[in-house]
């Protein structure tokens, strides 16, 4: 017996309550925050949001898959670019100021600390990282052409572990430092360096 895919309106229905969790998990913490409390931001009864989601742990799970289709998908647009390392050159400022966030960050950190203790969610995390460094690996390969070839697998895979090392250190020291956007300025250029002997033959 196949299972029918979800309509449009349930996939509407489940972003709304993955955007409103998101919310309560930012604002109080991932155990704090109760089903009523997303249900009440959603917008609609808690019992509707157990037809869509079996308890928290599975609304936390799809919020790191939404994440990891996120970029996934952003590192294969700029696959289809000329240029990769000039297109992410471009797009330094951008790319430092969203990994910035404060409000994106108190939500990265509670995911990861619930992961820490929490094996099927450290499951879904892992499973979404390795979807993602799988992309990067490409993206370093596409980006040094035929001198990929000359370098061994391990030069290549320490590269996009160092690549993923920066942003997601950007988005950590955005809680230490909550005015890190306006260092923009200071921080692009030295991005910009690491970005080319990251990314360059």
């Amino acid at each position: 017996m196949t299972t029918a895919a979800p309509t449009e309106r349930a996939l509407a229905r489940r972003q709304q309550v993955l955007d409103a969790a998101s919310d309560a998990f930012r604002r109080r913490g991932f155990h704090a925050a109760s089903m009523a409390e997303i249900a009440k931001l959603a917008g609609m009864s808690p019992g509707h949001i157990y037809n869509l989601f079996e308890n928290k742990d599975e609304i936390i799970a799809a919020i790191v898959e939404r994440d990891c289709e996120d970029v996934v998908q952003r590192i294969g647009e700029l696959q289809q670019e000329v240029d990769v390392l000039q297109a992410m050159l471009r797009e330094t400022d951008k790319a430092i100021d969203e990994h910035s966030q404060v409000a994106d960050a108190a939500l990265e950190l509670e995911v990861l600390a619930e992961a820490s203790r929490n094996p099927r969610l450290a499951a879904v995390m892992h499973a979404s990282q390795a979807l993602v460094h799988a992309k990067a690996l490409g993206l370093i390969r596409q980006t040094l052409g035929p001198a990929a070839a000359e370098l061994p697998d391990g030069e290549i895979e320490g590269r996009a572990l160092l690549l993923a090392a920066l942003f997601n250190g950007l988005t950590a020291l955005s809680v230490r430092l909550p005015d890190q956007h306006k260092r923009i300025p200071v921080m692009a250029p030295v991005m910009r360096r690491l970005l080319q002997v990251l990314l360059a033959p």
